[in-house]
């Protein structure tokens, strides 16, 4: 097995552990109404029910996961590299940023989602606000991650699209930010509960970069046949 589909697998493996801990950190009763920002609903009044170990082991799974998943982007980057992809360090910056962010933007949840818990059980009477005003904070710089995000599904896509990958074009269609708007698509007119809000809501990035991971996969396994000419390039531009 060559490299590649190795990265491959650790990505799959990092998408599949991600999506445990969104689930663990956000598989609960939707709320309607909203908190600090129009477009930031508030923390669930269930997670104050919950063990607060359920916020402490969600949290580092997707810290753990996100790792994982950066082999996946950094195996999509070299087959880039083969393919002469203009741009192609674009597309591995961007998934850096998306990783590192990401990586802090999980920790804080979690730990905010604790903070809430165990306030809201010593009986303090704003703990709800208090951890909402913490994780707001956070808001802009998790932006960060959306946006580098964005950028490298969208090159991935005009890259998949023009053929560059062997011209398989039907690699475009299971992009990562198409697959995310299919989901939340499907939040919004499935029945509001628990589940359809932990996995359509909270768990839609992991499934989409699980979807792409796999379908790079299947592609490297069918159609690559150059890991030596992929090994040749990184180790000139190592020079």
């Amino acid at each position: 097995m060559n490299l590649n589909k190795k990265l491959f697998m650790v990505g799959i493996i990092g998408s599949v552990l991600c999506f445990t801990g969104d689930m663990l950190l956000g598989c609960f009763a939707p709320s309607k109404e909203f908190g600090n920002s129009i477009i930031f609903p508030p923390f669930s009044e269930d997670w104050a029910n919950s063990s607060p170990n359920r916020f402490i082991i969600g949290g580092l799974f997707g810290v753990i996961a996100l790792l994982l998943m950066f082999c996946g982007f950094y195996a999509i980057y070299r087959e880039m590299i083969v393919k002469k992809c203009k741009y192609s360090k674009l597309f591995i910056i961007c998934a850096f940023v998306f990783i590192s962010v990401g990586t802090l933007y999980h920790c804080v949840f979690a730990m905010t989602a604790y903070i809430y818990n165990k306030l809201y059980n010593l009986q303090v009477l704003e703990a709800k606000i208090i951890a909402e005003q913490l994780f707001f904070v956070f808001i802009a710089v998790a932006s960060l991650a959306a946006v580098a995000f964005a950028i490298l599904s969208i090159y991935l896509f005009v890259v998949s699209i023009r053929g560059k990958f062997n011209n398989k074009k039907w690699l475009s269609i299971f992009n990562p930010l198409l697959i995310m708007l299919v989901l939340i698509g499907l939040s919004k007119i499935l029945p509001e509960n628990k589940v359809v809000n932990g996995i359509f809501a909270w768990g839609q990035q992991s499934i989409a970069l699980f979807i792409t991971f796999i379908m790079f996969l299947i592609y490297s396994i069918r159609y690559n046949h150059y890991q030596p000419y992929i090994e040749k390039k990184e180790k000139e531009q190592c020079l």
